[in-house]
């Protein structure tokens, strides 16, 4: 019976640490900063508060994934007479002369070797289970200690998400204010620009009302020839005899 076991890299878990010096939606004034420090201050507060591990801690954990040879050592298992345990069975069975026969087949030149070697059969299924049971008595009791460390790791990741959510409810709510303040500010604006066009525009009704029209000059004959001024006087003069 083949089993599956669990391929686990070490535990080695690391956390970012917040900044705590920062604001990176800060609009500089004493106001905001302080509304900031309250809610880091409630937030440290309630992770110290917490029955799990604060999320600025950086726990370690190291699950035994023992080699498999390790694991029947330490469970005290010996090699039996003649050196076949089920582990040398599995190699003559890979071998190329036997891994190409059908499944009778193999049972007959297994059953072959072992009688000709006088290995009773007995004695291989008894090293097989002892090396099972041990197996299995390692991984569950690797199992017990790495389901609690992702039962804590979820622990764990619900307090950071809910110290995220107040973190970001704090700074959404100063989006909004600022929002709202814009939004505010934009309509007091028109407001004004609408009575400055009203102003201007009573300015220049006035002003236009206060200058007088300009008197244009009566054009010139255009049958009349164009005569130099002295020579308009001499014709007078000529008109009249002496």
């Amino acid at each position: 019976m083949r089993h599956k076991w669990l391929e686990l890299a070490p535990w080695h878990s690391s956390q970012d640490e917040l900044s705590e010096g920062g604001d990176p939606g800060g609009d500089g004034k004493s106001n905001g900063k302080s509304e900031t420090q309250n809610v880091m201050a409630q937030v440290t507060l309630s992770a110290k508060k917490a029955p799990v591990h604060s999320a600025r801690e950086v726990p370690t954990f190291q699950v035994d994934l023992s080699p498999m040879e390790d694991i029947y050592r330490a469970a005290g298992i010996m090699v039996p007479r003649k050196g076949y345990t089920i582990n040398k069975v599995v190699e003559m069975l890979s071998s190329e002369h036997i891994r190409g026969l059908s499944k009778e087949m193999k049972r007959v030149a297994l059953l072959m070797a072992l009688d000709a070697a006088g290995v009773p059969i007995g004695e291989v299924l008894q090293d097989a289970k002892l090396r099972r049971d041990a197996l299995d008595s390692h991984e569950a009791q690797q199992r017990k200690q790495v389901e609690a460390e992702w039962a804590r790791k979820e622990q764990e990741n619900i307090q950071i998400q809910a110290e995220l959510d107040s973190v970001r409810a704090h700074y959404m709510a100063r989006i909004s204010r600022n929002l709202d303040g814009v939004a505010r500010e934009k309509e007091t604006f028109e407001g004004w620009m609408t009575l400055k066009r009203q102003e201007c525009q009573s300015m220049a009704e006035a002003a236009e009302l206060c200058v007088e029209p300009a008197v244009s000059e009566p054009a010139a004959d255009a049958s009349l020839p164009n005569k130099r001024p002295g020579m308009a006087s001499a014709a007078v003069a000529g008109a009249h005899p002496v």
